[in-house]
């Protein structure tokens, strides 16, 4: 089943359990069920406007304020749903056991119908509260990412760089909900930490650089001794991907479209690829053997990588399989990804692991070490639950 029709499905489930749940369940009558019916559609249309209006609104910025809180209408119906599915099951629980204890006692019957009542108007309302709460709580997370450490060892890294410390910048999904602001933060933290390198998989954005560009701007402020190295991701192929690569060339930040560069730290050196997301279309489609081709050819590095470490950055932790599983026979060591965002939202995160082989952290697939980060910033709803965002700093290790 297409991720498409599951949609549609889920957003049909949701719609009627929120219409049992806030209406007929309280029994409410009118005009409060009238009320509550229209503030309910509005609260739906807003939960599902916002991703095509995103890529039309030209002044961003102007309407971020408006367009973030818009967008959180998703994530409040997401756990008010939640909440009323257990109502819903307490309630018909409920109405079993008082069919079977009141069978033949009226006044007893009618004594647990009004209780039952009561519970089903109170609870709703508090369900409704904690919607609120929880949305208001991810809103707060996804605007406050925190620096994370990990470190990888590998027996044949070179001793030069043995503490080699890599900043790994993934999501950051400038647009209706974060801006520029967001990225002069994740600037100065990722420049706080003093990084050897700074890696950014994808998702920058979601819109155009003619939208977002000046968002991103502070991007160029970015500072390591071996620089900033970028790839592409998803979400740069939903406009232009060649405008947004032109955009971040320009301004010092080397797009590895489908490429190779070698870092060198004194008589030693490592090989760092970079392919496109899998959404790439032509020109830009992913192409790890056109990477290595090109490392190849510009310096001189075997195909297989005999006897050299090697580091791959592609969007999503699924493309260390492409093209038949190519990472691990060219002699990648680590593969560098984003993508998933943990999940965002619990419980969505048991579907991204449809899609994706690992959500977060560090595994081994393929018998290449793979260190996936829940990403620095929020698709859409500038909120997460129960996914911090984070920037992991990982350090190389010789052993």
């Amino acid at each position: 089943m297409g991720f498409v029709k599951m949609g549609a499905i889920a957003i049909s489930v949701i719609a009627i359990l929120l219409l049992y749940g806030l209406i007929r369940a309280p029994r409410l009558q009118r005009p409060w069920s009238v009320g509550v019916a229209v503030c309910l559609a509005l609260v739906f249309v807003a939960a599902i406007a916002w991703l095509p209006l995103s890529y039309r609104i030209k002044n961003v910025a102007f309407w971020r304020p408006v367009t973030s809180i818009v967008a959180c209408a998703m994530p409040f119906l997401l756990y008010l749903s939640l909440a009323l599915f257990v109502i819903t099951l307490v309630n018909l629980v409920w109405s079993t056991g008082q069919v079977i204890t009141g069978t033949g006692h009226l006044t007893l019957t009618a004594l647990l119908a009004s209780s039952r009542m009561q519970f089903v108007r109170a609870a709703t309302v508090l369900a409704v509260i904690l919607a609120l709460g929880v949305t208001g709580f991810g809103y707060h997370r996804a605007h406050n990412p925190a620096i994370t450490t990990t470190s990888v060892s590998f027996p044949h890294l070179p001793s030069q760089f043995d503490g080699f410390r890599i900043a790994l910048v993934a999501d950051i999904h400038v647009g209706i909900g974060l801006g520029r602001s967001f990225v002069e933060r994740i600037v100065e933290m990722v420049n706080a930490e003093k990084p050897d390198l700074i890696v950014i998989a994808g998702d920058l954005s979601n819109g155009s650089p003619t939208q977002l560009g000046n968002d991103l701007e502070p991007l160029e402020r970015l500072h390591a001794d071996f620089g900033v190295l970028v790839t592409t991701g998803n979400h740069e192929f939903d406009s232009d991907a060649s405008e947004w690569i032109s955009w971040l060339n320009a301004r010092g930040l080397p797009v590895l479209d489908n490429a190779g560069v070698v870092l060198t730290r004194g008589s030693a050196s490592i090989d760092v690829l970079g392919i496109n997301d899998r959404m790439g279309k032509t020109p830009h489609e992913p192409d790890l053997e056109k990477a290595v081709q090109h490392l190849h050819d510009t310096f001189k590095v075997p195909i297989d990588g005999a006897k050299r470490f090697r580091m791959l950055i592609a969007h999503e932790p699924v493309q260390v399989f492409g093209q038949n599983n190519l990472a691990s026979k060219i002699g990648v060591d680590l593969m560098l990804s984003g993508h998933t965002h943990g999940g965002q939202f619990w419980p969505i995160r048991y579907m991204v692991k449809v899609q994706q082989p690992v959500l977060q952290g560090t595994n081994v697939l393929d018998g290449v070490t793979v260190v996936t980060t829940r990403g620095a910033g929020a698709w859409g709803p500038p909120a997460r639950v129960g996914a911090p965002p984070e920037i992991p700093i990982i350090t190389l290790l010789r052993g």
